[in-house]
């Protein structure tokens, strides 16, 4: 029987937790004692909640508990009691809140306190949410859900908690933007992603599963920076390629949502093919950066190692790995001196020096580097604030958004559909733009 299977026999899923608290983790507290403290907080809460409702239902009534009316009242306006209601909180299990009701019409009543069937209360889900966003796999949110809800939550039902941020996704990718950014990065991520191949296949239990097939999709993304310094992810999309028609419809959707080419002032890439045909039609005139950094790390693509400086007998292969190494380190040192500083010309005399040294040593290297240079200084020329220049210069933003995406593939293997991997985007975006509004709010107070 598999770990997943036996997730859901109470008895093994108790004890194999009590072994990890037990044998697993540091033990900073007692069992009893956290337990005694878990019971305290469920019993305040349960009563605020219970006092809250009862305080909602006195306001709605316009009476209070046992105050009479010579003329009477409707049953729809008479309290009966209570009903026993299980809620799940974050700060525990609450196996009896009591509700108040009416004699009659308790459809009528709108809750602000709790809603109506609503099981879980508060920022619950979202936590575990947040989790799934943080790197938990479905099956490690089944474990964790346990913990504070005391029941086994089938994949499924996990699956739902995540796909209920589609909603969001959709509004989002929909939303036109008000303050379009004056800098946007564009870039591609490639993903794995199972896609249904129309045949069924008998699992363990007789069940019956659809197969899937691994294939490689590439989620096209676009970066937006402010003038204040901060950024967001504004739009993304799950395409077969990385090619011109991908690009045209990515970049046709930022066009929808407010940035064009008159909001603009310079747009960011790492060089992929297809981009600059439908660069050329939605964002006609904007200056386009090429990632600085991509430039420099495609020299190692087109080394040659002529001349080597071996520092050894002929033929030691440590010895002429290690001057091909030295090589590299070398040209890319230089290389990367070229952008030390943010003065146009200051940067052309650097890169001619750069071309004395390596062209006859490494010419195809130098030759590749020299393509498209001049793109490599668009920055400089747009009238940006100098606060903005070390972020624009590179996709390095972007970069580092994919590597937190990288992760999280990493962590599951592969997104299960284009759902998945749609609302996964969703919330690291959400993440990382709530850390930039966090920062900039921080900057504000020092002020």
């Amino acid at each position: 029987m598999s770990h997943a299977t036996q997730l859901h026999n109470r008895r093994y899923l108790n004890d194999y937790l009590e072994i990890i608290n037990r044998h697993g983790l540091p033990g900073n507290a007692k069992i009893e004692v956290c337990q005694e403290i878990h019971r305290a907080v469920t019993t305040t809460v349960k009563g605020v909640l219970e006092h809250s409702l009862e305080e909602e239902l006195t306001q709605y009534l316009g009476l209070s508990r046992y105050e009479h009316l010579p003329w009477g009242r409707r049953p729809e306006l008479t309290r009966s009691g209570t009903y026993g209601r299980e809620l799940l909180t974050q700060y525990g299990r609450i196996a009896d809140l009591r509700v108040p009701k009416f004699r009659r019409g308790n459809r009528e009543l709108k809750w602000q306190t709790i809603e109506r069937y609503e099981r879980c209360w508060g920022p619950l889900l979202d936590h575990h949410l947040m989790g799934y966003c943080l790197g938990l796999s479905l099956r490690d949110l089944q474990e964790v859900m346990y913990e504070t809800l005391g029941e086994v939550v089938s994949l499924s039902a996990c699956n739902r908690l995540v796909w209920e941020v589609e909603a969001q996704v959709k509004a989002l990718k929909s939303a036109t933007i008000e303050s379009p950014p004056v800098v946007v990065m564009v870039d591609g991520m490639w993903v794995k992603i199972a896609y249904p191949t129309g045949q069924q296949r008998q699992d363990a239990q007789g069940r019956l599963r659809a197969v899937k097939r691994k294939e490689k999709r590439v989620v096209l993304s676009a970066l937006g920076l402010w003038g204040d310094g901060h950024w967001e992810i504004v739009h993304w999309q799950i395409a077969p390629g990385e090619n011109q028609g991908a690009w045209h419809h990515c970049l046709g959707e930022l066009y929808r949502k407010g940035i064009t080419d008159e909001t603009t002032k310079l747009v960011v890439s790492d060089g992929s093919k297809g981009l600059e045909g439908a660069l050329d039609y939605h964002f006609y005139g904007v200056p386009h950066q090429r990632c600085i950094f991509h430039k420099i790390k495609n020299l190692t693509d087109h080394l040659v190692f002529e001349a080597l400086d071996v520092k050894g007998a002929k033929g030691d292969e440590k010895a002429e790995h290690q001057a091909r190494e030295a090589r590299k380190k070398a040209i890319l040192a230089d290389a990367s001196a070229i952008y030390a500083h943010h003065g146009e010309a200051e940067i052309r005399e650097r890169a001619a020096h750069f071309r004395d040294k390596w062209e006859e040593r490494e010419p195809e290297a130098v030759a590749a580097f020299f393509v498209d240079f001049d793109k490599t200084l668009a920055y400089l020329r747009v009238g940006l604030p100098d606060a903005l220049l070390p972020l624009v210069r590179t996709t390095n933003l972007l970069e580092r958004f994919h590597r937190e995406a990288r992760r999280k593939q990493h962590d599951i293997g592969m997104f299960q559909s284009e759902r998945g991997c749609e609302v996964l985007w969703y919330l690291m975006a959400m993440r990382e733009t709530a850390k930039q509004q966090a920062l900039v709010r921080c900057n504000l107070c020092w002020l």
